[in-house]
């Protein structure tokens, strides 16, 4: 086969894979959950991230009627093996909001919880296939 021939077929096949990849939706796995105490704080958690492993990818804590004094919070994201990391939040719109990524988790519940307080929100990490 000449050059030309093969790079031609190279390029055909990498069009073709690129198409395929460009085609193919992302699978995520998504789960939320906030407390349902009314008459506290209100603290919601997202996580959203590739399915098949018990990482998220993004994970976003949210308290959704803060005191109109507060303007930002730390955020304490957790696991009840151990598991810990703190980040900020800041006000949005009437909202307290933080994003973060937070790298390796073990598999369990995922808590958030604002400084401050012990209202927390937390979901359970499972890939599709039920298990880690």
């Amino acid at each position: 086969m000449t050059r030309s021939k093969l790079l031609r077929a190279l390029t055909v096949a990498g069009t073709i894979a690129l198409s395929a990849v460009a085609t193919t939706p992302a699978a995520h796995a998504a789960a939320s959950a906030c407390t349902h105490d009314w008459s506290g704080p209100q603290i919601c958690i997202k996580t959203d991230g590739q399915d098949g492993t018990p990482q998220p990818g993004t994970v976003t804590a949210t308290w959704t009627n803060p005191p109109k004094s507060r303007k930002a919070a730390t955020v304490y994201l957790y696991q009840p093996d151990g598991f810990s990391y703190s980040f900020k939040a800041k006000r949005s719109g009437g909202q307290i909001v933080g994003h973060t990524v937070p790298g390796l988790q073990s598999s369990g519940d995922l808590c958030v919880r604002f400084k401050g307080g012990s209202d927390k929100a937390c979901v359970e990490m499972i890939n599709r296939n039920g298990s880690f």
